[in-house]
């Protein structure tokens, strides 16, 4: 009996954004890097979301920020680790002032490859908590039926929270492991 190799980062990332395009979910603006590739590939499977790209995390926050009001609907924003995410801070900050709906979906790695020394393993644990409406660190993926429906739970309260019980920014940091086939 042959195993299959699956990229479980790709299918967890796939089942989140899918529920956000159900809910309702138009726009993401990405700032490509490594680590967020999982989310950037799903974000750009889905039809019926328009993806903006954006080399600059900075300019990617505030050009979501304009989409956002613009639309009254949450924005995604997908940003690689480290001190990426800083640059995402002054639209936040603005989002969570103006009550802007936005979905900031952060790649990190995982709990063992964090505080190394290097910029990329910054401490990014609720990195916002000042300026947003809620923070939630999805865990590592996992393939389980369980926990598949746990990250579609996870994508439909951060829409909620966005949009409807405390509008404004949200925060969702994704560990992932990178470089592993999975069976």
């Amino acid at each position: 009996m042959s195993k299959t190799k699956v990229n479980k980062n790709f299918i967890w990332a796939k089942a989140f954004v899918k529920q956000l395009c159900d809910l309702g979910v138009r726009f993401a603006c990405i700032s490509p890097g490594s680590r967020s590739t999982p989310l950037t590939l799903a974000f750009a499977e889905q039809k019926k979301i328009k993806c903006f790209i954006h080399i600059d995390e900075r300019v990617s926050g505030f050009f979501a920020l304009g989409l956002a009001k613009a639309s009254g609907l949450p924005v995604a924003i997908v940003t690689t680790s480290g001190t990426a995410t800083a640059e995402l801070y002054p639209a936040i900050i603005e989002a969570y002032q103006q009550r802007i709906p936005l979905i900031i979906c952060t790649a990190d790695r995982p709990p063992e490859l964090l505080n190394t020394g290097a910029n990329q393993t910054i401490h990014q644990w609720n990195l916002y908590r000042n300026h947003i409406r809620w923070f939630k660190n999805v865990g590592l993926p996992e393939l389980s039926l369980n926990r598949i429906t746990k990250i579609q739970k996870i994508a439909l309260k951060a829409f909620e929270t966005s949009l409807i019980r405390n509008k404004g920014p949200v925060h969702l940091n994704f560990p992932f492991q990178i470089g592993r086939a999975h069976v």
